[in-house]
């Protein structure tokens, strides 16, 4: 009997361990239920007391591994150099996929800071595809670009573009915090940047320039003029092209509660923007950090702005704006949601529809930090929606009827990085993304 409890006891020293080396290693799956049910019932005043000692263990048991992956980035300069290449498959449907990963010559995302600080907010990089070459900015306004074939091959030959953002920037009396999106449209780029005045007040604004490899030369296109005095990760920040002569801009509420729902003021809108006279329209509300934006028309002329944001603690939402409808859209923040407050109080409404607004397509509990999405429409029968993850590592297939009003099914595909943003690629089949760890882009695509 004696001999029979000593083996469960070192049977469970050593899953205690193996499990707790997991989990300030950080090498382990985020959406794994039983670890955040563990995590869970740790009181917060614990988790506040040794969460800077989590992140100093895992920094030190991953240093090695870090530190190679960086010095090989440095010498590699602008290469680019693929990483590696596997096949991976899906959880659900196992779909095998090809990713082949490169080297971006930016500075990587830094975890011990912790995910709010405001140093972190540079570590945010972009892309897009510009005729056949990929274009990439970092958090910092650094552009490079490649040709897009190149994703076939081992290098990409990065080229640096110069640009006159900083100047700019300081020629207003305004700081840089972080960029949040990236657009080629009609010959223009227009990328999305968060900034801070003399008297510290934060605003998200959009800044345009001529496509040019020589340079870039910026000039302020649109301002929302939130001026608010608490800097906040919720920004949104995602532009996309939009019917008539429009952009489409999503802006975060910055926990700024109090003006989410009111139409004067932009904090929690997705709006478009007229490109000729910069006049703006606010097409939803009641959005808090919408990370994801696409605008889709399929071949019956239907159209539809579908947007990705992250819930507070859990409910994680996709949701549709069908513009046949001709209606405003509010999506219930900070009234309705699925998640909780990271305290655990919860305010909200879990039921979005009783209290008057708009259900998400999809909510996600708990949440998987949902990122960029793309849709692709490659089946008579269904669409399919990719939704990039931070918090997960993952990309999201998730199957929906033609009219984006049912989810018939959802994949999972696991790749082990935070993801920033991707974009679907019609040469290749395949999507481009960016890693943020390293950081580094990937290119994926569903193996024949």
């Amino acid at each position: 009997m004696k001999k029979k409890i000593y083996i469960f006891l070192v049977l469970v020293l050593v899953s205690t361990t193996f499990f707790t080396y997991k989990i300030v290693s950080g090498n382990y799956d985020k959406q794994n239920l039983f670890i955040i049910k563990f995590k869970d019932i740790i009181p917060t005043e614990l988790k506040n007391i040794f969460r800077g000692t989590v992140y100093n263990l895992r920094e030190s048991i991953n240093k090695n591994k870090n530190d190679k992956i960086q010095q090989a980035k440095l010498k590699q300069g602008l290469n680019g150099n693929l990483i590696k290449s596997k096949i991976i498959k899906s959880e659900i449907d196992s779909k095998e996929f090809i990713v082949r990963e490169f080297f971006l010559p930016f500075k990587r995302l830094d975890l011990n800071y912790g995910w709010r600080a405001i140093k972190n907010s540079k570590r945010a990089h972009y892309l897009e595809i510009v005729d056949n070459k990929t274009l990439v900015v970092s958090g910092e306004g650094e552009f490079i670009y490649f040709d897009i074939k190149n994703f076939n091959s081992n290098k990409l030959n990065q080229k640096i573009i110069d640009s006159n953002i900083d100047e700019l920037v300081l020629s207003k009396n305004l700081e840089l915090i972080g960029i949040r999106d990236l657009l080629f449209d009609d010959n223009n780029i227009y990328i999305s940047v968060i900034l801070k005045d003399l008297k510290e007040n934060y605003t998200i604004s959009i800044l345009s320039s001529k496509f040019d490899t020589n340079k870039l030369n910026f000039e302020f296109f649109f301002d929302t003029k939130l001026n608010l005095k608490k800097f906040s990760i919720t920004t949104g920040g995602r532009i996309v092209k939009f019917k008539d002569n429009q952009l489409l801009f999503s802006i975060g509420y910055y926990g700024a509660l109090g003006k989410v729902q009111n139409l004067n003021h932009l904090a929690g809108k997705i709006i478009s923007i007229n490109k000729l006279n910069k006049s703006y329209q606010i097409l939803s509300l009641g959005h808090r950090n919408p990370q994801g934006l696409f605008y889709y028309q399929d071949k019956q002329g239907n159209q539809f702005v579908l947007n990705s944001e992250h819930g507070p603690k859990g409910g994680d939402e996709i949701n549709v704006n069908y513009l046949e409808n001709k209606k405003l859209y509010n999506f219930g923040w900070p009234i309705s949601s699925y998640g909780i407050n990271y305290d655990g109080s919860n305010p909200f409404k879990s039921s979005h529809k009783d209290y008057g607004f708009d259900e998400p397509l999809k909510y996600f509990t708990p949440s998987i930090g949902i990122s960029e999405i793309s849709v692709i429409n490659n089946n008579k029968d269904f669409n399919t929606i990719f939704a990039s993850s931070l918090r997960a590592h993952s990309i999201y297939l998730l199957k929906t009827n033609k009219k984006f009003t049912k989810v018939f099914n959802t994949d999972r595909l696991g790749l082990d990085y935070r993801i920033r943003d991707l974009k679907y690629v019609e040469s290749l089949d395949g999507h481009i993304m960016i890693f943020e760890n390293t950081p580094s882009i990937g290119f994926i695509k569903i193996k024949n």
